[in-house]
């Protein structure tokens, strides 16, 4: 059997703007993760990716935990839940420490990377993940894992991500409210990317695009590592009520339309295409060409990947993205966007369907389950490494390490 954490179920809760999906899955006699419940609940009690409406995000989330719970036939209590909107700010630290037995250990390891996170950041705002990207020993760059390499001085770059307080409580406030604690907060990009991408795009330089239904994620990846983390705010939504504007119908008519009629190639053929349109009166149903529709479409995603390309340049890494753009979310399901997007960006790009997990149920091109399909494995590889994570991540040792920081500085320039 694989050596895998002793835990019995590993649950996934993804809060969307349009959505909640609660994904409940355990290990196989050979000791693989696999999906043994699913619950799928619509939500409106969110802005952006942000709680608007506490009573209609815990009703919501009940239902959807109610019915993975009927699958599973267990009472799970705690949740791997995803976080995401126009609050996430990102930024890149590094520090360096003198190795105290010429040998890193798992302490200079978690002193060093607190040392990196200790970056001013604003009052509302708190760390949400501090990712290593590499180490640096005695001038020796590049390094991935330190553990147990000889050295006197031990140098770390990480990449900070921060959310707003406040937001974050009340989605806190929102999960405990339907019974469940949270084990754990992991930006959306950064869970889609355990589920949509292959290691061969973050060694190239791979740009991912989680187009959901408030926000659009940005997470860019090179030599393995995340260098950038980005949130816009026009997604998949801005798109369905430019429908209903447009055609003068009701927002769930309009969702069906982009679902079943939505493209942004036209041949010669589909351009005269009629698609029938709810009234949304008392008033005959209207109709309307493929063309009109296409059109519609056609302006709000060229606006999302305007917005796009500007985080790429802003970033700092656009000549590095060599594998590419990759899509996914709910937003990503629009017929051609991925030719759309190669003509815009002039770089390859592709539709990133979930990893495929055994189970009750297949995911492959269901793009609006990769944040949820990610939070599991995310969380599979945290309780793998959980020994050493509960040590760097428990608030005490991170204070004390911050003190002990601060004290050897203060002797060091006494000397």
């Amino acid at each position: 059997m694989a050596n895998n954490p002793k835990v019995e179920f590993i649950v996934a809760l993804d809060i969307g703007t349009t959505k909640v999906l609660c994904l409940v899955a355990d290990y196989d006699d050979e000791g693989n993760l696999r999906i043994v419940g699913v619950g799928q609940e619509s939500c409106n009690g969110l802005n952006k990716g942000v709680i608007s409406e506490i009573d209609a995000t815990v009703n919501s989330i009940r239902k959807a935990k109610d019915q993975a719970r009927a699958m599973t036939n267990c009472k799970f209590t705690s949740v791997t839940t995803g976080i995401a909107g126009n609050h996430i700010q990102s930024y890149n630290g590094n520090a360096a420490i003198s190795i105290l037995n010429d040998e890193v250990t798992e302490e200079d390891k978690e002193q060093v990377i607190s040392s990196a996170s200790d970056i001013s950041i604003p009052a509302d705002q708190e760390i949400l993940h501090r990712i290593p990207q590499y180490y640096t020993i005695d001038g020796q760059m590049g390094i991935k894992e330190p553990l147990g390499m000889a050295g006197k001085r031990l140098e770390a770059n990480v990449h900070i991500i921060t959310c707003s307080t406040t937001a974050k409580k009340n989605l806190t406030k929102c999960i405990e409210n339907s019974f469940l604690d949270v084990d754990e907060f992991v930006l959306q990009p950064v869970a889609s990317s355990y589920s949509v991408l292959t290691p061969e795009e973050k060694s190239l330089g791979v740009c991912l695009v989680d187009i959901g239904g408030g926000t659009t994620d940005i997470a860019i990846f090179t030599d393995g590592d995340i260098k950038h983390t980005a949130v816009i705010p026009v997604a998949g939504q801005n798109v369905t009520n430019d429908i209903r504007i447009g055609l003068c119908t009701s927002l769930d008519a309009s969702e069906t339309i982009k679902e079943k009629y939505g493209s942004l190639i036209l041949d010669s053929i589909e351009e005269d295409i009629i698609i029938p349109v709810p009234s949304v009166s008392d008033k005959p149903d209207t109709e309307v060409k493929k063309s009109v529709l296409t059109h519609i479409i056609k302006c709000r995603i060229d606006e999302i990947f305007s917005e796009i390309q500007k985080e790429i340049n802003s970033s700092g890494w656009a000549s590095k993205i060599r594998a590419g753009i990759v899509f996914t979310g709910g937003g990503s399901k629009i017929s051609g966007l991925d030719s759309h997007a190669e003509q815009s960006f002039s770089m390859s790009a592709r539709i990133g369907s979930p990893k495929p997990i055994p189970g009750i149920t297949n995911f492959n091109g269901q793009t609006r389950f990769s944040t949820a399909v990610g939070l599991l494995l995310y969380r599979e590889e945290q309780l793998k490494e959980m020994p050493h994570r509960q040590r760097s991540d428990n608030p005490i040792l991170i204070s004390l390490n911050k003190f002990w920081d601060k004290l050897a500085k203060y002797f060091q320039k006494e000397l």
